[in-house]
C-alpha cells in the first residue's frame, strides 16, 4: 500500500483512546531515532508520565499496549499480548530507520522498506491474535506508521 490515510494528531488520539486504561509501554532498543522516532518517543514518554503507564515486564491484566519501534528493527516480545486482556487495545508506532543525509542512495531503500512494512505490520498483529486492525499516519507526524487493533479474548479464535 503506497498511500496511508491521514489520521488525527498522535498525542490527541492516544490520549482519547487510552485515557483511564491500564496501559503498558514497550520501546524497542533501536526506537526513537530520526524525526518520526523522536516524535513517537517524546509523545509516549509525556503520556506515560501523565497517564501512569507501566512497563511491559511483569505486567498483567492490561487494557492497552503501546509499542514504539523502528521498522525492520527489534520486535516486541512474542508473549507481549498475553499481558493484555481480551478486547484490549494494541497500538504500534513504527518509524523508518534513520538514513544519513550523506547517503542519498539509501533514501530509496528506506522508502521501499516503509512500503513493505506498511503491508506486513498489519499481518504481523493479525497473526499474533489481534482483530479490527487499522493502519494510518498521524497528520502531525507523517513519517510514523500507526498500526492498532484489538486483542482476541480467545487466542487463535
Amino acid at each position: 500500500m503506497d498511500l496511508l490515510l491521514p489520521g488525527p494528531g498522535l498525542a490527541e488520539w492516544l490520549l482519547a483512546a487510552l485515557s483511564g486504561k491500564k496501559v503498558a509501554l514497550w520501546t524497542g532498543s533501536d526506537a526513537g531515532r530520526g524525526r518520526g522516532g523522536r516524535a513517537a518517543r517524546t509523545t509516549t514518554t509525556a503520556l506515560r508520565e501523565r497517564l501512569g503507564w507501566v512497563d511491559l515486564a511483569g505486567a498483567s491484566g492490561l487494557e492497552g499496549l503501546v509499542v514504539v519501534m523502528a521498522l525492520g528493527g527489534t520486535e516486541p516480545p512474542a508473549d507481549a499480548l498475553q499481558a493484555v486482556q481480551g478486547g484490549g487495545t494494541v497500538v504500534e508506532l513504527a518509524h523508518p530507520p534513520v538514513v544519513p543525509l550523506w547517503r542519498p542512495s539509501r533514501w530509496a531503500a528506506r522508502a521501499e522498506l516503509v512500503r513493505r512494512a506498511s503491508e506486513s505490520r498489519a499481518g504481523v498483529w493479525l497473526g499474533r491474535g489481534c482483530y479490527a486492525v487499522e493502519q494510518w499516519a498521524p497528520i502531525d507526524t507523517p513519517r510514523l506508521l500507526v498500526t492498532c487493533g484489538r486483542v482476541r479474548a480467545i487466542p487463535g479464535a
